[in-house]
């Protein structure tokens, strides 16, 4: 099975640029997380399957920091109350329900599947990769693109580049931006 699955789905340019790439065949599977209440309105397009739940390391509700200067700017908002960019009330956060990625992906895939992943989640890329890592779902991605958000969250460098080894020791594809993605 052919699965892509969109972390920090946004406006869905990754979904619509996955569809037209090399990496998309008939009948991939495609999944487009976005908890910001704010894209609840985003139709990402017929056949992708859409998860209003930020993906993170327990099922629940987790803390979500929004922009507080103008309340359109939708970019950037994190779970991560130290995030330095976006602007974000750190005050007034709101409620979001969020998902175990792991689980979920252990539930509905097998590690023979050919998944794509991309995260653009505001730092919380680090603590759901560790888990992974850790309970070996992180075997199930093949190619991964990732936006990386240390700087910005107050990560480690060397939490960072431990991760990066990690998924390069597992042979994960590593992609930047648009590679590969390019029409």
């Amino acid at each position: 099975m052919n699965v892509f699955i969109d972390l920090g789905a946004y406006r869905g340019l990754y979904v619509s640029r996955f569809k037209k790439s090399k990496y998309y065949i008939r009948d991939t599977r495609i999944y487009a997380f976005e908890c910001n209440p704010r894209l609840a309105g985003i139709d990402y397009g017929a056949g992708i399957t859409t998860i209003r739940k930020a993906a993170w390391i327990y099922d629940g509700e987790l803390k979500f920091y929004i922009s507080k200067v103008n309340p359109a700017h939708v970019q950037g908002s994190s779970v991560y109350k130290e995030k330095r960019t976006g602007n974000l009330d750190r005050e007034h956060p709101i409620k979001t329900p969020c998902i175990d990625f792991s689980k979920w992906l252990k539930d509905n895939f097998k590690p023979e599947d050919n998944i794509y992943l991309k995260m653009n989640i505001e730092g919380a890329e680090y603590d759901i990769l560790e888990k992974m890592i850790l309970d070996g779902t992180i075997d199930y991605i093949k190619t991964a693109w990732i936006q990386w958000h240390w700087q910005k969250c107050g990560i480690p460098q060397d939490r960072h580049n431990k991760i990066i080894l990690e998924l390069k020791k597992r042979s994960i594809v590593l992609l930047r931006g648009y590679d590969g993605l390019k029409t």
